[in-house]
């Protein structure tokens, strides 16, 4: 049997601390992540052995593997995966129950036996049988079971050959292999019981696995660069549990040395985007500067403002890229307001009306004069103006222009530059993650009652994911606390907050 080093998982420092370094929405690396789950093809294999041999097999079915293999998952799957109508799965784990007597009181009382013997157990499961119900047996940790329990359990396995109304499970570590002999049985071990032997994880499924619970937890594979994943695989041997704790400990470790590794992203080198950006700042500081230095403004300043391209209408419920919406989730922000300086002209130009953080962001454009007035100069009653083609006429004053009703805009969507110059330490609420732009603009579409929502477009696995956000976060407690201001069919989803900074970094 494997020794297993042991690791302290938390010698870097806390919880929080580890949080908040690589911008995580939780623990990518607990023991029970909810929603979680990686099946690798061999572990399917397995998975469809057991269903085969406990439909066609007249033995009990061993799974056995060393602690952190996986084991509990393949259980949970077994389960999960059976037909409820044609199958009772009853569970019980030797940690509980590892006596005869306490095991067999469970396993009758779960099935409503009358009594508490193997027999009682065995005319139920018969009852079961004819009724077109298969009844499962599934004891976890059973290598701490007392050998009379176990004995039990071969006899009740056994009973009926192929047409046996109950089937037994055993799931186990390697030290079941010293019972094993001693169960009394008419043939040899390998006549009574078919083993099925876990193995660990390639290379490959260890990064795939690794990237999956990152990316659960709002991150990418990026973080790891390959020497620390074959660090990884390396101290863990392949096996899950062990991947869990080690893989724990480099990425804390790393957190001591953060200048040790460059990215893998940047190789140690300055984006030519991050020198672009920094660029663009330099230049809007120095006009706003020479601009402010001036007295007086010669002509009234234009915004323009470049409204989004309208998103045609798509059916939600009639779009199948929606229904593979995966757990990417979503996280309320406060709305981002923008303060644009009105120009120093006529004052029904500043009277535009403000921006509703309950609604879609609408714009109203006034519309601008035909040239430009100095009112510095402008006479405050107009005076006759002799000509010597006409006759004085009264110049009346012109009425003050009134913008026109303006039809409610298009919804405002974020898309990458938006990401870009946002604050690399606020975040976002994740709302969905999809392989479909349309899938991705048609949920958005749905959203109408959202403001401050967009998207940007990201690898994973190597091929194009979607990536719809709302709001903008100070911190990820507001995030968190924000989850509670989403309509409720969102906050069903479970929302979750993603740094700003890591969506920089994954932008295509």
């Amino acid at each position: 049997m494997t020794v297993e080093p042991d690791i302290n998982i938390s010698a870097a420092g806390g919880l929080d601390e580890f949080l908040d370094h690589y911008q995580l929405s939780h623990d990518p690396f607990a023991a029970r992540t909810p929603g979680f789950r990686f099946f690798t093809p061999q572990r399917k294999t397995v998975l469809a052995q057991l269903h085969h041999l406990a439909r066609f097999g007249d033995r009990l079915l061993l799974v056995t593997g060393p602690h952190g293999s996986g084991k509990t998952l393949l259980r949970q799957v077994l389960v999960a995966s059976s037909n409820k109508d044609t199958t009772q799965c009853v569970v019980a784990t030797a940690r509980e129950f590892s006596e005869e007597s306490a095991l067999i009181g469970y396993l009758c009382q779960a099935v409503n036996a009358k009594g508490r013997s193997t027999d009682a157990l065995l005319e139920r499961a018969e009852q079961l049988k004819q009724s077109g119900v298969q009844l499962y047996l599934i004891v976890d940790d059973a290598q701490l079971l007392e050998l009379q329990a176990l004995q039990d359990l071969a006899d009740l396995g056994l009973s009926g050959g192929a047409d046996s109304p109950v089937r037994i499970f055993l799931f186990a570590d390697e030290n079941i292999s010293l019972l094993l002999p001693q169960i009394d049985t008419d043939g040899a071990t390998e006549q009574w019981l078919h083993r099925i032997d876990l193995d660990p994880y390639s290379p490959d499924e260890t990064r795939d696995y690794i990237a999956q619970r990152l990316e659960a937890a709002g991150q990418e594979l990026a973080l790891l660069d390959d020497e620390q994943l074959q660090e990884i695989h390396r101290r863990s041997s392949g096996w899950p549990g062990r991947i869990n704790a080690v893989a724990r400990q480099v990425m804390e470790d790393a957190m001591e040395q953060p200048a040790a590794r460059p990215s893998r992203r940047s190789g140690g080198v300055v984006p030519v985007r991050s020198m672009v950006a920094v660029l663009l700042v330099a230049v809007g500081i120095g006009v706003a500067w020479l601009m402010g230095s001036n007295e007086t403004v010669d002509e009234p300043s234009r915004t323009v403002l470049e409204l989004p391209e309208p998103v045609n209408p798509v059916n939600v419920e009639e779009d199948r890229q929606l229904a593979e919406l995966t757990e990417l989730n979503a996280v309320t922000l406060e709305p981002e307001t923008v303060e644009i300086a009105a120009p120093p002209v006529a004052e029904a130009e500043a009277d535009a009306p403000s921006t509703s953080s309950a609604s879609p962001e609408q714009v109203t454009v006034a519309p601008e004069p035909a040239e430009p007035v100095d009112l510095a100069q402008a006479p405050v009653e107009a005076a006759p103006v002799p000509s010597p083609q006409a006759a004085p006429v009264a110049v009346e004053p012109e009425p003050t222009p009134v913008a026109p009703a303006a039809a409610p805009a298009a919804q405002a969507i974020h898309t990458a530059d938006w990401y870009r110059q946002a604050d690399s330490s606020a975040f976002v609420l994740q709302l969905l993650g999809t392989r479909s732009r349309d899938a991705a603009l048609s949920f958005i579409k749905q959203q109408s009652g959202l403001d401050n929502i967009g998207y940007f477009e990201t690898l994973h696995e190597d091929r194009p994911w979607f990536v719809v956000t709302q709001g903008l976060y100070g911190t990820r407690q507001q995030a968190q606390q924000g989850v509670g201001a989403l309509p409720e069919a969102l906050r069903r989803q479970n929302p979750w907050p993603k740094g700003v900074g890591a969506i920089k970094q994954s932008l295509r």
